[in-house]
């Protein structure tokens, strides 16, 4: 791999500028990660009059959601993997019966989604995690609007809790503002993040050394004998 363009002072957390499909060898215990769905989400929310109902502002389109996605080369890394979106590309997914269910607790009247869907490869049955998370109206976070498609941290504390997540290093190809790697960082976790928009990943550094800034356990990387067996 490349030389990071960013890292944590122990190498633990590394995040790269650019496309993840460049970065070389990548070496990963676990993949988890919010594609481009590939359904070309307008992220102009000021100019599409959603200020009427919460302050909002315009944010660069997601990269690569203009076109269909193939999650073919995440499935090539042949690890534990898990698919924000993945309902939006099912078809070009293995079938599953692990799936994680985020209710976002929002009206069912609402013309947005209530909630959102991840295929997985690893997690034994549908699991379901409810957050507020509406406008305004959120569980966490408060104030804290990074980019269109932001996931709550919360989330994936939770997803680092299921009982099917194996220890390690994770891999985030698509990380923007990286609420997934403040929750390595909480959970005391390796994480491999990348991103292709600077902005987004400028703030994805902020927020990982606000989070780095707090008391943490230090970081031990497993062995990889133990992860085999987990996976099994």
């Amino acid at each position: 791999m490349r030389t990071p363009d960013w890292q944590s002072d122990d190498g633990a957390i590394r995040l790269y500028c650019g496309d993840a499909r460049e970065l070389g060898d990548v070496s990963a215990d676990l993949l988890i990660c919010d594609p481009p769905y590939g359904i070309s989400h307008g992220c102009n929310f000021l100019d599409r009059g959603r200020s009427n109902l919460a302050a909002c502002s315009n944010y660069a389109n997601i990269e690569g959601d203009d076109e269909p996605f193939d999650p073919a080369w995440l499935l090539a890394f042949g690890i534990p993997t898990v698919l924000w979106g993945g309902n939006h590309f099912a078809s070009r997914l293995p079938d599953s019966g692990g799936w994680l269910v985020w209710d976002k607790l929002r009206p069912d009247t609402l013309d947005q989604a209530t909630c959102e869907l991840a295929w997985t490869n690893c997690v034994r049955g549908v699991r379901r995690f409810s957050h507020l998370w509406n406008g305004m109206m959120r569980a966490s976070e408060h104030g804290e609007n990074y980019h269109p498609t932001q996931k709550p941290v919360a989330l994936f504390d939770w997803i680092y809790k299921l009982r099917w997540m194996p220890d390690g290093t994770v891999f985030d190809p698509y990380m923007g503002s990286s609420p997934n790697g403040m929750a390595c960082v909480k959970a005391g976790r390796g994480y491999i993040g990348c991103e292709m928009n600077r902005d987004y990943f400028e703030t994805a550094v902020k927020r990982i050394k606000r989070e780095l800034a707090q008391p943490r356990l230090p970081f031990v990387e497993p062995a990889k004998e133990e992860q085999a067996e987990m996976f099994q």
